[in-house]
């Protein structure tokens, strides 16, 4: 390759620029450990129709979105799959398939797709590197820039990435003594680099993204990471960005070209530029297993959609209290038993923030965390207490405590001198943690009061009535509200475990719900909001009173929070509430015991059981979490009261008579929709394609940067998504990949109206990202590219649309 001249040279255009910016939108974003939220690894190529986007990741990644034929081959031997599921995956294929030529094709071994090679890998095909022995310097890089907080030496922040990058390889003993020269070529500022690295690479637009986003792939989790600043940390994406990152990986492969004979480079240059063959039969042959695997869930599902919950021989009384849960999976088996225990409890599901869309201040210098869903921004800031409050003294002087001794021992001369004056003083707290206790529920804390507009005033009355009314729509009550609204968040409990946040609510931004039920119970029962709420005709009555609690999904025990301001004439009431509580976490304990290898014959020493998994620091797999999720269902409560979906489904309430113009259907497929698809794709990735869209074995992460991520082992690589304990048991997968089946009760126009005005949700419905049904009288009826069709066997579910 050619020494780089003074200036850019003319060749390089505006589309040039706009191939990288394509090649970048196709990586998804990713969220830090304290603050994780699923997401779709496969968000940036929604724009192609699944079959497609899988075609290009095996070409420039070797990514795959099926499992192996094996998988398929079991699911049929074991009745999983059934003829006439194979059959109905064959009529919705675009593929000239039959039963017997898919059947073949599980017994074809098939090959790997031949993956386009970087110039290093090229280098290398005599020593046969693995993809990320190749990138691991640039992972290196990357995992020594974002380590804020536990790096041994101190560095400035400001510095942009690409020019940390440069300064680092300048002086890396790693590269020869002309690798280091031509790196110190390379010009200072990262717009100046890309523009001649450009013009040297010397490729049309179209090879340069697919060159580009191939490059990326190889260091997928942090190209996740810096692509996941722009949205969640915007002011470090500017010098620390996905752009930045891709300055970096053409430079990298800059050298490798170099390395290059004149063949190499030809042969290099000449596979970005080929067209990628057609998709061969038995690619398509998979994707129609992988329907047939789905199509039998569907029916499953519409099966007991249909059956008639069992008869009750008295007329069901009016509620005596609305409880509304989140509807993350893990709360349908819960309300379901809770129904059952108390006929006079009616459960409901909504999105678990509440309609807060806050920040909060906890006590102590810990950084503010927002506690909404990762899609949307904070508006409104609380505090845990005053800023000089006794609390907050003692959690600042506690954690100033355990700051210093951090940088203690990450201090460059602090060798072994740390371990031999302060090794016994930690003898206690080894042994307290090795005991099998349970694991800590924390108490509730003092809030501050007054919502804050984010670098603003407090709330005013106004303001507070109208976020007050934002969360009655959501709630949708109907009717005459209960005596007693409950609001259930949820959380989890688990000891030394870098992952804790994706077991807690994902609607919150990886924190617990209990805080923003708390606050919006707080805000539905202040004197002024009420009568601001009733002179907009959206009140409560004057009776009823709303109280918040926090769902372990640990253990199911659910605890009520400021159950002192309940009115002495509902404490009956919330004394049979709480007896109901407790019958229904009961039953539920004793369903999931044996998922969770827990076995008791009495609900005390079960109990006790799972609160020990989540205080025992060496228990990988303290819950199973959202695995196993299938489905979101919009619909009334009673389209599923008293059936049993498995804790596979979202259940978020929807009543179509009560939103004619389709404005409440919108939202919630273009926000609770979208975060369903997103943890259900990456329960999915994580589990067809581990190597790429996993986090590997939890024994062997360590945490970069405090809360960043994880690495495993000895490579820099960042592994994104879930780790291999919360998909498997050891034995057998927990989770079974399915791609979301969204169950909505509208009629077809107002379903069909939304896809014609959300092109994202028009996206992922049409190019098979999910699958997107209705309720009928007659039963399912599913969206195909020709127009609904009925769910062969589905039965009548009984919908309120017409």
């Amino acid at each position: 390759m050619t020494a780089f001249a003074a200036t850019a040279v003319p060749s390089v255009t505006a589309e040039h620029h706009r191939a990288l910016s394509r090649a970048a939108e196709r990586i998804a974003p990713t969220w830090p450990l304290d603050r994780w939220i699923a997401v779709n690894p496969w968000w940036g190529l929604r724009d192609l129709p699944i079959e497609r986007a899988e075609a290009l990741l095996a070409r420039r990644g070797g990514g795959r979105l099926t499992l192996a034929p094996e998988a398929y081959r079991q699911a049929w031997e074991r009745g999983r799959i059934r003829p006439e599921e194979l059959r109905a995956a064959i009529a919705l294929s675009d593929a000239s398939l039959d039963e017997a030529a898919l059947l073949a094709s599980l017994e074809r071994h098939q090959a790997a797709p031949r993956v386009l090679a970087s110039a290093w890998e090229l280098a290398g095909e005599d020593t046969a590197p693995t993809t990320d022995d190749a990138f691991e310097a640039v992972a290196e890089c990357c995992a020594g820039y974002f380590d804020h907080h536990q790096q041994r030496w101190e560095r400035d922040t400001t510095t942009p990435l690409y020019a940390w990058w440069q300064d680092q390889s300048r002086h890396d003993r790693r590269l020869s003594t002309t690798q280091r020269r031509r790196v110190a070529t390379l010009p200072d500022d990262a717009s100046a680099a890309r523009k001649l690295l450009l013009a040297e690479l010397a490729l049309p637009p179209e090879a340069l993204e697919a060159l580009a986003h191939a490059l990326l792939l190889r260091v997928n989790g942090w190209a996740s990471w810096c692509q996941g600043l722009a949205w969640h940390t915007p002011h470090a994406a500017t010098h620390a960005g996905i752009d930045q990152l891709l300055v970096i990986l053409l430079a990298w492969e800059w050298l490798g070209l170099a390395e290059l004979e004149t063949p190499q480079c030809a042969r290099w240059a000449a596979q970005w530029e080929a067209t990628p063959a057609p998709a061969d039969r038995d690619h398509e042959a998979l994707w129609c297993w992988q329907a047939a695997l789905e199509l039998g869930y569907q029916r499953r599902l519409a099966a007991t959609l249909a059956t008639p919950p069992e008869p009750s021989p008295m007329p069901r009384p009016a509620p005596s209290v609305q409880a509304a849960f989140c509807i993350d999976v893990r709360s349908e088996p819960l309300r379901r038993h809770l129904e059952a225990a108390w006929e006079e409890v009616a459960t409901q599901g909504v999105a678990g923030f509440f309609g807060m869309p806050i920040t909060h201040s906890s006590a102590g210098p810990e950084r503010d965390l927002p506690r909404l869903p990762g899609l949307l921004a904070p508006r409104y800031r609380t505090a845990e207490a005053p800023p000089l409050a006794p609390l907050h003294r003692r959690c600042h002087r506690r954690e100033a405590s355990r700051q210093g001794v951090r940088h203690a021992k990450y201090h460059a001369l602090s060798t072994f001198t740390l371990v031999e004056t302060t090794g016994l003083a930690w003898a206690w707290k080894l042994i307290r943690d090795s005991r099998r206790r349970p694991a800590t529920t924390p108490a509730p804390t003092p809030l501050e009061g007054p919502f804050h507009a984010v670098g603003g005033e407090p709330l005013t009355t106004v303001e507070k009535v109208e976020l007050a009314r934002g969360l009655l729509d959501a709630l949708a009550p109907g009717g005459e509200a209960a005596p007693l609204m409950v609001l259930v968040g949820h959380d989890s409990a688990s000891d030394n475990n870098p992952h804790h946040a994706g077991l807690t609510c994902g609607a919150c931004g990886g924190q617990g719900g209990g805080l923003n039920a708390r606050l919006a119970a707080r805000l539905l029962n202040d004197p002024e909001v009420r009568q601001g709420l009733a002179a907009h005709g959206a009140g409560l009555p004057e009776g009823t009173h709303v109280l918040a609690a926090t769902h372990c999904t640990l253990t199911d025990r659910v605890t009520l929070h400021d159950t002192e301001t309940v009115p002495a004439a509902l404490t009956p009431l919330l004394g049979r509430f709480e007896q109901a509580l407790e019958e229904a976490g009961q039953a539920n304990r004793e369903a999931r015991a044996a998922a969770l290898g827990v076995a008791a014959e009495d609900d005390e020493t079960r109990l006790a059981a799972l609160a020990r998994r989540g205080g025992d620091w060496s228990q990988p797999r303290p819950e199973w979490g959202l695995a196993n999720n299938a489905a979101l269902l919009l619909a009334p409560r009673a389209a599923s009261r008293g059936r049993d979906l498995e804790g596979r489904v979202f259940l978020h309430e929807y009543h179509p008579e009560r939103d004619p113009d389709g404005r409440t259907l919108e939202a919630l497929m273009s926000a609770p929709m979208l975060v369903a698809n997103w943890i259900n794709l990456q329960y999915y990735a994580a589990t067809v394609d581990h190597q790429r869209h996993g986090a590997g074995n939890k024994l062997l992460h360590s945490v970069v940067g405090g809360h960043l991520g994880v690495i495993e082992g000895n490579s820099p690589q960042l592994r994104i998504g879930l780790p291999m304990q919360s998909l498997h048991d050891g034995d057998d997968w927990r989770h079974e990949p399915l791609r979301l089946t969204v169950v909505v009760d509208a009629p077809r126009e107002r379903i069909e109206g939304v896809l014609a005005r959300q092109p994202d949700v028009a996206r992922l419905v049409e190019h098979r990202w999910l699958w997107l049904c209705r309720l009928t009288e007659a039963g399912l009826e599913r969206h195909t590219p020709s127009g609904w069709r009925p769910l062969d066997g589905a039965g009548a579910v009984g919908s309120l649309s017409r």
